[in-house]
Parts: structure tokens; C-alpha cells; sequence
């Protein structure tokens, strides 16, 4: 292992775990790591995505999770997905020319509608409160997985040759502004940042989740983060689901 830091981050980097996310809450939970401390994989032997997918994850790309400890209300954790998404799109954005970056709800960064990024969230609640958060990223940079139930890409394929010790700095740099201004002035500034670049805002979509699927109009997302889709029998609010 070895420990390196950047700017008010603490970063414990590996050679090899199972998933980084893993690592990252039994150390949180038994206090071995506290706010702002960094797990950081080179590769994973079995990283997780969201609903127990597997994350391939190959030595190459950027694969960390961040331990938060804020002090919100269970109900906010959920936007911490947005500040982190926000934040890796825009880094990406400033690595980019012509591309097209948006954020695919809830938790994904895509490059010319492929997948390039995906984020995980993981929590230990006390009563009502939030003990402690795990934000888990995986970054596709010299290489991707080939069979995904959505398109998925690298940068790479974008010309951009980058390490992922240099891709998390600039990670961290954006994100350490958002998550500021999100703890400071709640969660309205870190909405109109995502909305401004979101995938399939205003058009047709169809969503999924535990096998049931609906369609109606992607038409916004409220001041919980949940989705808002406008179905010809009214508005629904999606709280968790795939967009297709």
C-alpha cells in the first residue's frame, strides 16, 4: 500500500482489492478511516456497480471510493450522487474539445451517449442521521467493457492519455467546489448544474427497475434528485430505475 495526499485528501492506494467500496466501509465502520480519506484500487477482482452488477475492472482505469462524513439527514445522502457526477463532468468536459458530456440519471457520465463513468453510494445511518457515506467511482480510462447493457467507452478512444492518480486529483479539485457549495447552500446549485447537461431531459424515455418498465417524458428532477417523468395519466416520481 501507499499513502499519498492532495490538497485536504488522505489517499490509501492498493495494488489489488475486491472493490475498493468494500475496503473503504470496514475500515470506515471500525474507525480505522475518517472524513475526506481515500481508497484507491489499481485494479479490482470483483468491483461492484449498482443492484450487485459487476464492475470490470482492469489494471488502467481510475477505480477509488471517498469516505464522507456530513452531517445531513438520511433523506440528503442521495444527493451526493449529483455533486460527485457534476463534478467528474465537468473534469471530463475540461479534458475534452467537441465531445458531447452529459450525466445519465442517476449515478452515470457518458461521452457521445456512451458510458465512460459510474458511481456508487453506500451509507451507515444512525437513527435518522448520516454516520458516514462511501462514494465509490469507477472511470473507464485506457480500456472498457465490452458486453454492458448500455454502450460503454473510454477515454482513451477520445485521445486522452491519462494516469488515474491524475485523473482522481482532478477529480478531487472539482469536486471539493461543488460539495462546498452543496454543504453550504443545499442542493438547488448542484440541480441547475446537472440539469444543464442531462441525458434525455425533455424527450420519451422508458425506465426499469425490479422488471417492471414505464414510459412517459424525462421532464425533471425534483429537489430530492428523484426523477420526474410526465406520463399521459399525469407526473410519476422515479426514485430509482434505468433509463432506456
Amino acid at each position: 500500500m501507499k499513502n499519498w495526499t492532495h490538497k485536504n485528501f488522505n489517499i490509501h492506494q492498493f495494488p489489488e482489492l475486491e472493490s475498493s467500496n468494500k475496503t473503504a466501509f470496514e475500515m470506515a465502520q471500525s474507525k480505522k478511516l475518517f472524513d475526506s480519506e481515500i481508497i484507491l484500487a489499481d485494479s479490482q477482482s470483483a468491483g461492484k456497480g449498482r443492484e450487485s452488477r459487476v464492475w470490470t475492472s482492469p489494471v488502467g482505469n481510475l477505480y477509488f471510493s471517498l469516505i464522507l462524513q456530513p452531517k445531513i439527514s438520511a433523506q440528503k445522502i442521495s444527493q451526493i450522487s449529483f455533486v460527485a457526477i457534476t463534478a467528474l463532468r465537468l473534469m471530463v468536459e475540461g479534458l475534452l474539445a467537441n465531445q458531447k458530456v452529459q450525466n445519465k440519471w442517476p449515478n452515470d457520465l457518458l461521452i457521445d451517449g456512451k458510458k465512460v463513468a459510474g458511481l456508487l453510494l453506500e451509507s451507515k445511518i444512525s437513527g435518522q442521521n448520516c454516520e458516514f457515506v462511501i462514494l465509490g467511482i469507477g472511470l473507464n480510462i485506457a480500456s472498457n467493457p465490452d458486453s454492458t447493457i448500455f454502450p460503454a467507452n473510454n477515454l482513451k478512444e477520445f485521445g486522452i492519455e491519462l494516469i488515474a492518480q491524475d485523473a482522481l486529483k482532478k477529480f478531487l479539485n472539482e469536486f471539493e467546489k461543488i460539495y462546498e457549495n452543496w454543504l453550504n447552500y443545499g442542493f438547488a446549485g448542484v440541480r441547475k448544474l446537472w440539469l444543464q447537461k442531462s441525458y434525455r431531459l425533455g424527450e420519451e424515455i422508458s425506465v426499469k427497475n425490479n422488471g417492471e418498465e414505464i414510459s412517459g417524458v424525462f421532464a425533471d428532477l425534483d429537489e430530492e434528485g428523484n426523477l420526474i417523468l410526465q406520463m399521459k395519466e399525469g407526473k410519476k416520481t422515479i426514485l430509482a430505475a434505468d433509463i432506456f
